[in-house]
């Protein structure tokens, strides 16, 4: 395992794109936390900081689409440079509008609409760029890696901004925002690379040019592993949706231990996706498929454990091994994409798939509103397990991803390489 970090930490270009990756993210939870405590302050209305999150999210949903176009068609780092510079300009132009009179309510939830539009071009090219920067037989480390730096960030970025708002002030998190977007396009600048190894082949007239924009969907949709993928993706955010709406719930109403407690809970999820990410990510199963879908099933006695057990330091124990299975099939999953996905079709596949995907988010949480109010938050805890446990038992039992082997292993008839 330490042999593997040891290869990608001689990685210079992995390394200074995930240091690059590290600062930007840490940014933008600078950002994030900035712009609800700036709302909050203008209006004092709760209803604003959640209109204005909203703003920042629904773009990226249209946006993905024609991100996943231009990371395909030009140089991945020229395009992520275009995006950190955009951004880091809007940002910028946040606290020196509101220095003078002109930074209005609607002129400000445009600009977070622009952000949250751009704001998939990193998300989506960093992992294109990993298959480029990176070994195949290195994939698993270099995921473990980008999640270790979400975690990471997760923690410096809320940390240093509840800091700062109270020396500075909400708007000082903008103005140091704006540095880490420059700083990032520094860093992708010394990445770029001549000329562009896997350009798109796209052509000049219109059909052509709207064949070539959803082509990505196209294929995903022709590969029965993408669509398993797919399917797993979305099965698996449906149920944090479900979980995410009840567990304040739960813990409020049924383990009786309040803000405190939920808090906990999630620190110590926290610490389960870390440890699991450094420890175990690296490692390349056999049966990469197969593992991700009894990682479903692990997750889903996780969830039957906390609703149904309701004694707390049952429920910690629980998250924190929800937290390490959580982000360990995650690494698996992207490994398995960016095997199965040609090069010059990756941008477009990951901005759809990473729509598509997370959508179930929001369905699960509207879902779980309802159920929180007729059958209480412990059985809707517990009723969470029910999409991961058909999720798992389908994928483990039939179709491509059972089938899914690592290519550093040798196949057993039947078999699918991803790669």
């Amino acid at each position: 395992m330490w042999g593997r970090y040891r290869d990608i930490a001689r990685n210079h270009k992995f390394m200074r794109l995930w240091l690059g990756l590290l600062v930007s993210n840490v940014g933008d939870r600078l950002a994030e936390f900035g712009l609800a405590w700036y709302v909050l302050g203008r209006t004092n209305n709760p209803l604003d900081v959640g209109l204005s999150l909203l703003i920042f999210q629904l773009p990226g949903l249209f946006s993905g689409i024609i991100a996943g176009f231009f990371l395909d068609r030009f140089q991945r780092e020229t395009v992520m440079i275009v995006d950190s510079l955009v951004r880091g300009g809007l940002v910028l132009l946040v606290p020196l509008l509101d220095a003078g009179p002109g930074l209005s309510l609607p002129l400000l939830y445009l600009l977070i609409a622009i952000l949250g539009a751009f704001s998939v071009v990193t998300s989506v090219g960093s992992r294109t760029l990993i298959t480029d920067y990176v070994p195949e037989s290195n994939y698993n480390t270099a995921n473990s890696l980008e999640t270790l730096q979400g975690q990471l960030s997760g923690v410096i970025g809320p940390a240093l901004a509840g800091l700062l708002v109270g020396w500075l002030g909400a708007i000082s998190l903008l103005w140091l925002d704006s540095l880490t977007f420059f700083f990032f396009a520094l860093v992708l600048l010394t990445l770029r690379r001549q000329p562009h190894p896997n350009p798109a082949p796209v052509s000049p007239n219109a059909s052509s040019f709207w064949h070539n924009l959803f082509e990505g969907i196209g294929y995903t949709f022709r590969s029965p592993l993408l669509l398993a993928l797919l399917s797993t993706s979305f099965m698996w955010n449906f149920a944090l949706g479900i979980y995410q709406v009840a567990l304040p719930f739960f813990c409020q109403e049924v383990l009786g231990v309040g803000a405190a407690g939920m808090g906990l809970m999630l620190a110590v999820n926290s610490v389960g996706s870390f440890l699991s990410a450094l420890v175990f990510g690296p490692v390349r199963p056999r049966h990469p498929g197969r593992v991700v879908c009894l990682l479903l099933l692990a997750q889903s006695m996780c969830y039957i454990l906390i609703g149904g057990v309701t004694f707390f330091p049952v429920c910690l124990a629980a998250s924190f091994c929800l937290g390490a299975f959580d982000d360990l099939a995650a690494i698996y999953l992207t490994t398995i994409r960016q095997r199965a996905v040609p090069k010059h079709l990756m941008g477009r596949v990951f901005a759809f798939t990473g729509t598509a995907g997370p959508s179930g988010v929001p369905l699960g949480s509207g879902l779980s509103g309802l159920l929180v109010v007729g059958l209480g938050p412990a059985w809707v805890v517990m009723l969470t397990a029910a999409p991961l446990v058909f999720t798992g038992s389908l994928w483990l039992s039939v179709g491509p991803l059972r089938r899914v082997y690592d290519p550093g292993t040798n196949p057993a008839p039947g078999e699918t390489a991803t790669g």
